[in-house]
């Protein structure tokens, strides 16, 4: 019985894995400012010479993309490839810049109509990865469950396992 429930559940995590498509990385990037190509860089401030940027990225595909210019929202749609544009009715001067799909977000300070300056401050790159939401949840959620998963085929396989196991683990009088 014990193996019939094995191979059932096995089963079911492949036709789960073949059948439904999830994204378990950070799809939302803004790819270029203008003619800036961002590189898949990520940093909390970017400067660009000119003004009335066009704004490229990439998302899931056919989705809805949120731009946050300041206090003011517009929004966007990614093609089926995934990748979005919008342009950018903007002056010179400083703006925050905040782009969400679903759960996922990327900020960061414009600087238009300025050059680099000088001595940028160290402190602006931002070293760690976006935060891509509850992804990371479900990666390791899996992993877990895979661990728990092979050691319940390891301790059932195995009669011999199965009684240490039971005898030290669950104590049975």
């Amino acid at each position: 019985m014990e193996k019939i429930l094995g191979k059932v559940f096995l089963m079911l995590l492949l036709m789960t894995v073949v059948f439904f498509s999830y994204s378990f990385a950070a799809t939302l990037q803004v790819t270029k400012i203008g003619n800036l190509d961002l590189a898949g860089k990520v940093y909390t401030q970017w400067w660009y010479t000119g003004t009335n940027p066009i704004l490229y990225g990439v998302a899931s595909p056919n989705s809805e993309v949120t731009i946050t210019i300041g206090q003011n929202n517009y929004k966007t749609n990614s093609d089926s490839q995934g990748n979005w544009t919008y342009s950018a009715s903007l002056s010179a001067g400083d703006y925050d810049l905040t782009f969400s799909q679903a759960s996922e977000k990327i900020s960061f300070k414009l600087h238009l109509g300025q050059d680099l300056p000088q001595n940028i401050d160290s402190q602006t790159q931002q070293s760690t990865t976006p935060n891509t939401g509850y992804n990371q949840m479900v990666s390791l959620g899996m992993g877990i469950g895979i661990l728990l998963l092979a050691t319940y085929f390891y301790v059932s396989g195995d009669p011999r396992r199965k009684s240490v196991f039971e005898a030290k683990i669950l104590k049975e009088d």
